[in-house]
């Protein structure tokens, strides 16, 4: 069994078995889920549906993908969260997913002044009782799934 969680929670939505948050969207390339661990409600991950823990072992049509998605994406949060625009970081850092993925979350315009740009991290790793709801997570997951397959038809 492979050590890395993103590989884990990709078998799991292959398998059919990941709630619509976990599986908003799916692409060749890219899965579209909710952050599980923050108390940011539209916090967004695109993961790259294979292994790789590096940008540069993108392939180009991997590359090409990921360029449409953040757009799309963005353009989905601003109709369903109201930002203004979105962050878009990546580190594959973590013991747990060295994995290539992408975080997008949404600027709100009255962001409150320690939530702007980089300190918006601390609204990730949370403690579960502060995490956002399953419920509004996948309320939010089906409305973005709507628009994305619209988009993307």
């Amino acid at each position: 069994m492979c050590d890395c969680l993103s590989c884990q929670l990709l078998q799991k939505r292959d398998r059919g078995e990941a709630p619509p948050w976990d599986s908003i969207y799916r692409s060749d390339y890219w899965d579209l889920v909710h952050a599980y661990n923050t108390s940011y409600i539209g916090w967004l991950v695109l993961i790259v549906r294979r292994h790789i823990e590096a940008l540069d072992e993108m392939t180009f049509a991997e590359a090409a993908d990921l360029g449409a998605l953040l757009r799309e994406v963005s353009q989905a949060l601003k109709v369903y969260i109201g930002c203004q625009k979105t962050y878009v970081m990546q580190f594959a850092e973590s013991d747990q997913h060295p994995h290539v993925h992408f975080h997008i979350v949404p600027r709100l315009p009255d962001q409150a002044p320690e939530d702007i740009a980089y300190r918006v991290m601390r609204h990730l790793g949370v403690p579960l009782s502060e995490r956002c709801s399953e419920d509004e997570m996948n309320k939010l997951a089906l409305a973005i799934r709507g628009q994305l397959e619209t988009l993307r038809q």
